[in-house]
């Protein structure tokens, strides 16, 4: 597996989110998916980056992905597309390549890399969220099949996705809840997708969802062990998606100090000392953040270590580091360019969503101290 990825694919991905991303002030204005862009992407082979070479693709991993998001949004300045982008380079290069069988490897993961499929995780449920003591999605068992029923919500490329990962309830028992994850195609019969929702941030990101009603699918569509899906993907994909999105928030971060920076060359005031120490130590932040970026992919690529620690801290500097960046254009007096407040919006979001993990995280780690010193 590839760690960092060439330095050629990184220029092209650039050159590509320059020329086609950055110049569509339309991402920001409506719900409408670019299936436009979606399809160069496709051509340009983005979505081969996490899919290993024997189906076509790059064969990179988690800091690979990572570094394609940072660079894709620092010249972009687009964060909702990358978060569609990579979440879908996840599920191709851990659930359905970890998780898959050797038929459901080879019937997807070229597809994928070519770009002709999209997925979606489906786990969050109305009223509900994804927490295992309330989903009740069910799949019944039925000679060889099974029967889905429930309904999902606010699924990352849930309007555009052609196959969805059902996570249902196979065993109800209270004290041992098992979940199973079930591969369904979008025009499968029982399957309803929901329209678009109406969000107003990380445009041009789509989230939907989808309804099962009676939906029978065979017991080849199982992904993984039956009962295990909690255990081995909704669990740790969490930490994989938190991981490879530091990519594309510190090629946010380098986009906004980028901002900063012409903005103070095109003010007609000589910049002072103080604000010549400001940027450097953004600078040094930004620089730090980026290492501590690429070690936490590093680490979820070897499998040995934990990113949790590295999570935390990186979420906690890039909120001060995105509040610095409000402060001093309003502390300076300075004028922002038009791209900056959808970016920087986004940043903050996607850093607010991934700290409210992270305090559960905290607090499972503060509870440890106490109990154990």
């Amino acid at each position: 597996m590839k760690q960092n990825l060439d330095n050629k694919i990184l220029s092209g991905i650039a050159g590509f989110a320059a020329a086609h991303v950055a110049c569509r002030p339309d991402l920001q204005a409506g719900q409408e998916f670019p299936a436009d862009i979606w399809r160069r992407m496709g051509e340009a082979g983005f979505f081969k980056i996490g899919v290993a070479e024997m189906y076509g693709g790059v064969g990179g991993g988690y800091l690979a992905l990572s570094q394609a998001g940072e660079a894709f949004v620092k010249t972009g300045y687009n964060l909702g597309l990358a978060v569609s982008w990579l979440y879908q380079q996840i599920l191709a290069h851990y659930v359905i390549s970890v998780f898959g069988t050797p038929n459901q490897r080879r019937q997807y993961l070229r597809a994928l890399a070519e770009g002709k499929i999209t997925l979606s995780f489906a786990v969050s449920e109305p009223g509900r969220g994804a927490h295992p003591k309330m989903i009740t999605t069910s799949a019944v068992k039925r000679d060889k099949n099974y029967v889905l029923n429930g309904e999902k919500t606010y699924l990352t490329n849930g309007p555009i996705a052609g196959i969805f990962i059902v996570v249902a309830l196979t065993d109800p028992d209270p004290g041992q809840k098992k979940f199973t994850a079930f591969l369904v195609p979008r025009n499968h019969e029982g399957l309803k997708v929901a329209p678009p929702m109406s969000l107003n941030f990380l445009k041009p990101s789509p989230h939907g969802g989808i309804e099962l009603v009676d939906c029978l699918v065979p017991k080849r569509s199982i992904l993984g062990d039956e009962g295990g899906a909690w255990r081995d993907m909704v669990i740790p994909i969490r930490d994989i998606e938190d991981v490879v999105m530091m990519g594309p928030s510190v090629g946010a971060m380098s986009a906004l100090l980028a901002m900063m920076i012409e903005s103070v060359r095109s003010h007609p005031e000589e910049p002072d000392n103080a604000l010549l120490a400001e940027l450097g130590a953004m600078s040094a932040s930004l620089q730090t953040l980026r290492a501590m970026g690429y070690e936490a992919g590093a680490r979820l690529d070897s499998g040995k270590t934990s990113s949790i620690p590295l999570l935390i801290t990186f979420m906690r500097l890039a909120a001060d580091f995105l509040a610095s960046v409000s402060h001093f254009f309003e502390d300076h007096r300075l004028t922002p360019p038009a791209e900056y407040a959808d970016l920087q919006r986004d940043s903050m979001a996607l850093v607010s969503l991934t700290k409210k993990m992270m305090q559960i995280r905290q607090e499972k780690i503060g509870a440890h101290l106490i109990r154990n010193g």
